[in-house]
């Protein structure tokens, strides 16, 4: 991956902690916004209460007639604002306007107040926003009847004027205090990422081939799980680099020894003058050269099941079918050196999970195994009792100790008793059964003489 497609951990958790704190900051504003406009209404309102009173105040009853007793400077106090339109209206119990705007929005719902009830509503007046405080002045101990209706009305422009400006009272320093808090965050991301910089650096001077644990001393509790699984990781690395080197070595040192005798056997035919002496040496030469050719070819099959344990893939396939068709393959061979190879099952198919090469490769190898070191007759059963399919090789040879059959499985071990081979065959089987999930058994005969080898095969998963 690029350099510049790589996602940065500290950016991440920054845009992660602002992109929590953004929604909060617009919560902050919208609230600061609503609650300064409630509050400058209540303020403002209660101030158009008191301007609807005192209108209220002057106004008198003249022989049934309603009259309003206003000077002039107090009618231009009550039109008078620098920011806003004021106006009023007073009506009187016929419903004439007596003093004032012949047009104000009208009550909500066309209500009816009752004496001496004064509310406060919102309205519309030449297209503009209003607010209006309408009071009944109830009539009662005059010359008149009923009520007269007093409104006192104002435009909205300095209400919202001075909401904004107490929004921003409290918004600005909010925005400076969340930028302030910001900028703290991403210092402290940055000083709490500093172990993982620190590890960084102590990873990347490490030499090529240092498979050490890592030390956890003076790493965060939350990298330590990380640095666990390192650790393991490079322990298994580590015991695979081990076993491979010693499996090089071993190899190395198994190719020699019929390297050197082929070396020696030519040079003994070149120096020999006799026919029959340089006939002997270029048949051990060509003996030398067929062990050579097997042990390598070994080695090639062990270096390839090792590589299959992170590219195999399995198939579904009938396991009867396979061994019948290994057990054909191998009969010719077998007839050759006076062996009878015997194929049995238990019914019709087995079907199981596994790739079809490696298995026959398994199956040659224990074939192998059987001919070289077992009796006159070799028998290949396959068994499917329901826990899985079940192979088995058995032969009827010496068999092997019960106390060296561990063993067997370890590369270019030859068992005691000076019986020839690379040593790698059984460890073949044992790595494709570990590759297929399977369990491989070494056990005695049911006549006490020979080998039996079992492999069972896992239940294909439904």
């Amino acid at each position: 991956m690029s350099k510049g497609n790589q996602k940065s951990l500290r950016r991440q958790l920054i845009a992660r902690m602002l992109a929590m704190m953004l929604p909060l900051f617009v919560l902050l504003w919208v609230t600061a916004h609503f609650s300064s406009q409630y509050f400058i209404n209540e303020a403002f309102d209660r101030s158009l209460a008191r301007r609807t009173y005192a209108l209220a105040d002057r106004i008198e009853v003249v022989n049934g007639t309603v009259r309003v007793d206003l000077p002039v400077a107090a009618r231009e106090l009550m039109a008078f604002d620098q920011e806003d339109l004021l106006f009023h209206r007073v009506i009187d119990q016929h419903g004439q306007v007596v003093e004032g705007e012949l047009s104000m929005p009208k009550l909500p719902g066309n209500q009816q107040l009752k004496p001496g009830q004064l509310i406060v509503y919102d309205g519309l007046k030449n297209g503009d926003k209003v607010r209006v405080a309408a009071f009944a002045l109830s009539l009662k101990g005059t010359s008149a009847t009923g009520v007269a209706l007093v409104q006192v009305g104002e435009t909205l422009s300095r209400r919202l004027a001075l909401a904004d400006r107490a929004t921003l009272a409290i918004v600005i320093p909010m925005l400076l205090m969340t930028l302030t808090a910001a900028a703290a965050i991403a210092y402290g991301i940055g000083q709490g990422l500093e172990p993982v910089g620190r590890l960084r650096d102590r990873l990347s001077a490490r030499k090529a081939f240092d498979l050490s644990p890592v030390p956890l001393e003076g790493t965060p509790a939350e990298l330590q799980p990380f640095l666990y699984e390192f650790n393991s990781l490079l322990l298994r690395l580590s015991e695979a680099v081990e076993a491979q080197s010693r499996f090089v070595s071993d190899a190395a040192h198994q190719l020699r020894t019929p390297i050197a005798g082929i070396r020696a056997q030519a040079e003994a035919a070149l120096a020999s003058p006799h026919h029959e002496d340089s006939q002997h040496a270029l048949a051990r030469i060509a003996q030398s050269s067929q062990t050579m050719g097997d042990l390598v070819q070994k080695l090639l099959l062990l270096a390839r099941v090792d590589a299959a344990e992170n590219t195999l893939r399995l198939n579904r396939l009938d396991g009867v079918e396979l061994v019948r068709e290994v057990a054909r393959e191998w009969a010719p061979q077998a007839l050759d050196k006076g062996v009878e190879i015997g194929f049995e099952t238990s019914g019709g198919e087995a079907w199981m999970m596994g790739d079809a090469q490696l298995l026959r490769e398994m199956l040659a190898n224990l074939i192998d195994n059987a001919l070289h070191y077992g009796g006159t007759r070799i028998t290949l059963t396959v068994s499917s009792p329901g826990q899985g399919v079940t192979w088995s090789v058995a032969d009827n040879g010496p068999g092997i100790p019960e106390q060296q059959r561990a063993a067997v499985f370890i590369p270019f071990h030859r068992l005691s008793g000076g019986v020839d081979g690379a040593g790698l065959g059984l460890t073949i089987v044992e790595r494709i059964a570990h590759l297929h999930g399977a369990k491989l058994s070494l056990e005695s005969a049911d006549l006490g003489t020979g080998l039996v080898v079992r492999v069972r095969f896992p239940l294909p998963a439904t």
